[in-house]
């Protein structure tokens, strides 16, 4: 079987092959995809779900001349062995690797860059009109899981593609599931007889119910679409985790991202840390929230299991909402649920509240709603690359009136930080890292009366906007009391220098790598800004008292803290020597979280020589 797949370097190869030869192609694709997700980790599930699909869609149509459009790239693994990258697989999601999803500059065979959902219809329908429009022949295929019909951009996509006259091809890969089961009214009615009727009155002809696991029902179906003169929607039937046990009995997710694992005397074993990350001390703050106040109510656009929210979801069952693959509505949702006397958190990663940026200035910060953000995944996340990386979450939020942002630096920040915000009574942001919680230095374990105390603060900055109230924390008070509810009121020395020459200021989890960059410095002061907006002016205009500050954020350099910290220091008419270090001007790839951190300056060697190397400018 491994042989039938050495011998297929391109989709002519699948298409010259004779067809008692499929099932093994089939067969040898599964064992390449479990394999290579056993090795380095990925999208398991969705991709065993689509063998048969990719195989007959690759039989029928000629890609690149075809434009094949996956939405999104979960599973479309098959599809990378099948379009020469079979050799490179083992790298996949790694450094240089095969991306984690499609990448045109990966493959002439990827027709468009694919990391969201719900973007393949409208997609496709602007791919097909731009080449009939400039003379260029070939089919467009827009293959959508079910998932993506929870999300309203798909119907935008229906909606103008069902009244066009091209030829667009929609295959519907149906396997009832996102990450987790699907929920709403759409997939309950795929499974039904008014699937047809609900695609025909949209102006499509529909093919289906077909097995999307029997290759000669596909590639039927799939040669009579590519003859239609008029849209076309082609229902295929899958099974997620197919041909793989372990995820076939994982009720939730089907195997959705198992690796890395292996087998040790016939059983699975996954690789697993031992240590909580921020999501899970989420969630588990979020519960004692919950258990508290019978108004909080939880939020999730079809992020239940990666934001660890199942366990609330049972709990909670009338109170924890997965709202599908929908961050629009999720965002509206929260608005109306405000406007009720409710107090929503949307639980969301960083790169999806992209999708829902006009809800969250239109409807919850344009009437000042009390909804709270809790923004996952903020910062560099790893192997799932460019379209993931949480990079712009507090530049494109900060200018928004009335809308605090959050930043915890370790765990025990979670519960101070989100009952702040619960008691707030307007729109607030939390973002925290994907990753494990880290270690406490032992400094933070035996504070000095300077240290983790709240900066005093005058009731107005030099900018006119209104202060926090100055700390009620005794001195010597830890503000890391893992169940302490009592309000954070502004930025936290972690290290106090008097007379400091340079401060490095940080948000989040990097004030640690700060306080490690300090700890042979004695001259140098570390604050942990723990908003990104409104600033603690009065903390941050005694930092800029010794000339030179470094200003650390994992997030895009544009428009984040160390800009805000620019404009306060402008508009306070002082100019001390300012390093901005952050996430640069690109889209940055997938890789090692930690690696990239070190090639950015953001781990603690880092810190230490851009400090420096500002001191060094001013000697010169």
């Amino acid at each position: 079987m491994a042989d039938v797949l050495s011998g297929v370097a391109s989709p002519s190869d699948v298409r010259a092959l004779p067809e008692d030869a499929l099932p093994g192609l089939c067969e040898a694709l599964r064992e390449a995809i479990i394999t290579t997700c056993g090795r380095v980790g990925g999208h398991l599930g969705a991709s065993l779900g689509a063998v048969e699909l990719i195989v007959a869609l690759h039989r029928v149509f000629h890609t690149p001349q075809d434009a094949l459009l996956f939405d999104v790239g979960h599973q479309a693994y098959a599809h990378k062995l099948l379009t020469g990258r079979r050799d490179r697989m083992h790298t996949l999601r790694q450094a240089n690797g095969i991306a984690p999803f499609l990448d045109p500059r990966e493959s002439p065979h990827d027709a468009l860059a694919a990391g969201h959902a719900c973007t393949a219809i409208s997609a496709a329908l602007g791919l097909l009109s731009g080449r009939r429009q400039l003379g260029h022949s070939g089919h467009v295929v827009a293959v959508v899981g079910d998932g993506s019909l929870t999300g309203g951009l798909s119907f935008e996509g229906l909606n103008n593609a069902g009244g066009s006259p091209l030829p667009l091809v929609v295959v519907l890969n149906d396997n009832q599931m996102s990450i987790s089961a699907n929920v709403g009214a759409i997939p309950a009615l795929l499974r039904t007889r008014s699937a047809r009727a609900f695609f025909e009155s949209l102006g499509f002809t529909y093919l289906g119910p077909v097995d999307g696991h029997d290759l000669g029902a596909l590639t039927r179906a799939l040669r009579e679409a590519k003859a239609s003169s008029r849209p076309v929607v082609v229902h295929a039937l899958t099974k997620k985790g197919r041909g793989f046990p372990p995820a076939e009995a994982d009720e939730q997710t089907r195997g959705h991202a198992m690796g890395p694992y292996e087998w040790r005397d016939g059983k699975l074993v996954r690789s697993r840390g031992g240590r909580p990350t921020y999501s899970e001390a989420f969630a588990q703050v979020l519960g004692d929230a919950l258990e508290r106040d019978p108004r909080v109510v939880a939020v999730t656009p079809a992020m239940l299991e990666g934001s660890a929210l199942t366990g609330l979801k049972a709990r909670f069952p009338d109170r924890v909402h997965d709202v599908g693959i929908a961050e629009q509505h999720a965002v509206t949702f929260c608005a109306g649920l405000a406007a009720a006397g409710a107090k929503p958190v949307c639980v969301i990663y960083s790169t999806f509240l992209q999708r829902a940026y006009d809800q969250i200035v239109h409807d919850v910060c344009l009437p000042g709603l009390h909804v709270v953000f809790a923004v996952d995944r903020a910062g560099l996340v790893g192997a799932d690359g460019a379209t993931h990386q949480g990079a712009y979450d507090v530049s494109f939020l900060r200018p928004l009136p009335g809308l605090t942002q959050w930043a915890p630096m370790v765990g025990d920040d979670l519960a101070p930080m989100l009952a702040t915000a619960l008691q707030s009574g307007g729109p607030s942001v939390l973002r925290f890292p994907r990753g494990t919680l880290p270690d406490l230095p032992p400094e933070l374990g035996h504070a000095e009366p300077e240290v983790l105390r709240s900066s005093p603060a005058a009731s107005v900055g030099p900018s006119g906007l209104p202060k926090p109230a100055p700390s009620r924390e005794p001195p010597g008070t830890p503000a890391l009391a893992t169940q302490d509810t009592s309000p954070v009121p502004g930025a936290r020395w972690l290290k106090r220098v008097p007379g400091a020459r340079l401060t490095l200021v940080t948000l989040g989890p990097l004030g640690l790598s700060a306080l490690e960059a300090a700890r042979s410095e004695p001259e140098w002061s570390v604050l942990d800004a723990r908003r990104a907006w409104p600033l603690d002016e009065a903390a941050l205009l005694e930092a800029a008292e010794g000339g030179h500050v470094v200003v650390a954020e994992e997030g895009t350099v544009r428009g984040g803290l160390g800009s805000a910290v620019l404009e306060l220091y402008a508009a306070s008419g002082l100019s001390p020597r300012v390093k901005l270090l952050g996430m640069p001007d690109v889209f940055l790839p997938h890789g090692d979280a930690r690696v990239q951190r070190t090639q950015l300056g953001l781990d603690a060697a880092g810190l230490r020589r851009a400090g420096r190397a500002l001191l060094e400018e001013e000697s010169r």
